[in-house]
């Protein structure tokens, strides 16, 4: 019986190679990979499509195949990138309107030590802001909640305080005047700004809107507005709102 080593493939020989080093970008812009690699082409006179230089047309096509990958990944996770895109590269492919068939081996990923400490403060910060974003959705949704759903009238906000005060109805009854001037603040929305009172509007047509939902509302009025009203009115919308925006110019892309 025959070893498993004989049926392993071999690329076709390539009449040329050349040994490249390049940096390729990361998710994060300003923080890149270093990568260095030997580039082998072929030419295949077949095809009856020519390239004046085709040692340029192959390691031009091998560092957009590269940059496809890395582009998309982190400065952390370089170890494994490195096979990934060892695999990657490693398939011969006609570089496209060409005679030129061009792979990559000895592919080696390396990153800067200090690029790798910014791109973990970077992830941190990410982090940080993750969590402070979901905590200011979860302070907005209380507030809504109260305004909206509680302090609408007496009878629901006395009703409202007895269950979360283990139903004690005397108590209640005592507090009932300051609960009936916390339902009459709550209903003065007149000094509200107007974002909030625009997204308030849309999501009280519409009271059946998952949390994702929501955002996409607030992500299609942001749109609207940059379009209509300039990046000054989309930016002051964003802000309010809780929504990412882009030095003050483009609220979203």
């Amino acid at each position: 019986m025959r070893g498993a080593e004989e049926f392993t493939f071999e690329p076709p020989s390539s009449s040329h190679q050349h040994v490249f080093e390049t940096p390729l970008p990361s998710a994060v812009y300003g923080l890149d990979f270093r990568a260095r690699m030997t580039v082998h082409w072929r030419l295949d006179l077949t095809t009856g499509a020519r390239h004046n230089v085709p040692r340029s047309a192959a390691i031009n096509d091998i560092v957009r195949r590269a940059r496809d990958v890395t582009e998309r990944a982190m400065l952390v996770h370089h170890a494994p990138l490195q096979h990934q895109l060892g695999d990657e590269l490693s398939a011969e492919r006609q570089v496209e309107g060409t005679h030129v068939w061009a792979r990559a081996e000895g592919v080696e990923l390396s990153v800067d030590e200090a690029d790798l400490d910014m791109a973990r403060k970077h992830i941190e910060l990410l982090q940080t802001t993750t969590v402070r974003q979901a905590e200011r959705d979860a302070e907005r949704a209380e507030i809504k909640y109260l305004r909206d759903e509680v302090l609408t009238d007496l009878s629901t906000a006395t009703i409202w305080w007895l269950y979360r005060n283990g139903y004690q109805v005397e108590q209640a009854v005592a507090l009932s005047q300051h609960l009936g001037e916390l339902v009459r603040i709550a209903s003065q929305r007149g000094d509200g700004h107007w974002a909030d009172t625009l997204v308030s509007s849309f999501e009280s047509a519409l009271p059946r809107l998952s949390d994702g939902h929501r955002q996409d509302l607030r992500l299609h009025l942001a749109k609207a507005l940059g379009i209509y009203g300039g990046a000054s009115v989309a930016t002051e919308f964003a802000e309010q709102v809780g929504l990412p925006h882009q030095n003050g110019t483009k609220p979203l892309p």
